[in-house]
């Protein structure tokens, strides 16, 4: 196992730790949660970085890295939905996302290809982290900035999964020729 790898697992291990604190009462859980949820996500770029500029991509990275980062805002979304008021549909078309393009990107890897992270996917996970952690953040009432956040988070969701779709099936054409 090389470093890289091992943060991604580490990314993975943080998730309990982030919803038993999500899930606390108090205002120093939430920043906490606020705070674990940061780190982790924080390690989703640190991890890219090192396996790139150490020339050492694998294919278990490829595969972990988007699966923790799904993991990780799915178990967000989730305690955002439960305690903070988050919309429910914005969560089911962020997760309906998520599902459809890991299942695209199993199936491209079976077949022996890839699926690189494409400049949207790469802003869409930006933006969808930068909005759980407004929405984790203990304020007083939801305000601008949670609608701001979320219309981003939900435009860029929308907008790398349709570029995935496009993508794959492109690909499908071209080799098919």
């Amino acid at each position: 196992m090389n470093l890289p790898n091992a943060i991604t697992f580490g990314r993975i291990a943080l998730i309990p730790v982030f919803v038993i604190l999500a899930y606390g009462d108090s205002s120093a859980s939430a920043v906490g949660a606020f705070f674990v949820f940061g780190m982790a996500s924080a390690s989703d770029f640190v991890d890219g970085y090192l396996a790139r500029k150490w020339k050492i991509e694998s294919r278990l990275g490829k595969f972990l890295d988007p699966l923790a980062d799904k993991l990780l805002v799915a178990a967000a979304l989730v305690v955002l939905v439960d305690a903070h008021d988050f919309p429910l549909w914005a969560a089911i078309v962020i997760a309906v996302r998520e599902v459809a393009v890991q299942i695209l990107r199993i199936q491209i890897v079976r077949s022996g290809a890839d699926l690189p992270a494409s400049p949207a996917a790469k802003a869409k996970t930006f933006s969808q982290l930068g909005m759980v952690g407004w929405w984790l953040l203990p304020w007083s009432d939801i305000n601008a900035g949670h609608w701001i956040l979320l219309g981003l988070a939900v435009a860029t969701t929308v907008w790398s999964g349709a570029e995935y779709f496009i993508t794959a099936r492109k690909t499908q054409l071209e080799t098919a020729r």
